[in-house]
């Protein structure tokens, strides 16, 4: 018979599973950004349209790849830039702080709890005039990650303290 999960296993799991899902979001942010700065205006365009079509084909009213259609014709050059950075400072960040938790170095965790907390309140403010449920889901994934972050901060702490 396998071994039952305790409540610390499954917060490890789900700390790490977290952790995972958000370093492969900011990593697709940062070569988004990178791609971003390096594409032309009409060259980016075309990209989403290659990446989005075939799924509209198949799913005329996808809402994520209508979502990329959108934002490709009415992006103007100097607003691509300006995405382009925050793609690229963002995901640069995310993924800096991700490498500190996944080495559980301890300082990192209130570092990361307040890094992803700001980013859920510029997030939050955008939403606000946007009103993007992209944007929701984004926010709604970064609060559980923070819970997650402290509740494996709250676990390590705990073990440390009955291990040493």
């Amino acid at each position: 018979m396998g071994k039952q999960l305790n409540k610390n296993s499954v917060i490890n799991i789900g700390f790490y599973i977290g952790l995972g899902i958000k370093a492969i979001n900011a990593l697709v942010e940062f070569v988004g950004g990178c791609l971003m700065l390096t594409l032309s205006h009409e060259r980016l365009n075309r990209v989403i349209h290659m990446i989005a079509l075939p799924e509209l084909r198949e799913d005329p009213k996808d809402i994520v790849m209508n979502y990329f259609i959108g934002i490709g014709q009415n992006l103007s050059i100097s607003s691509q830039h300006s995405v382009a950075i925050y793609l690229l400072l963002h995901g640069a960040i995310k993924l800096a702080v991700i490498g500190l938790l996944w080495k559980k170095i301890m300082w990192s965790y209130p570092l990361a709890m307040l890094v992803f907390g700001l980013f859920v309140a510029y997030e939050t403010y955008i939403y606000m005039n946007s009103q993007s449920d992209l944007l929701l889901l984004t926010i709604i994934i970064d609060a559980a990650i923070i819970i997650m972050i402290f509740l494996e901060s709250r676990r390590l702490k705990s073990e440390t303290t009955n291990n040493g």
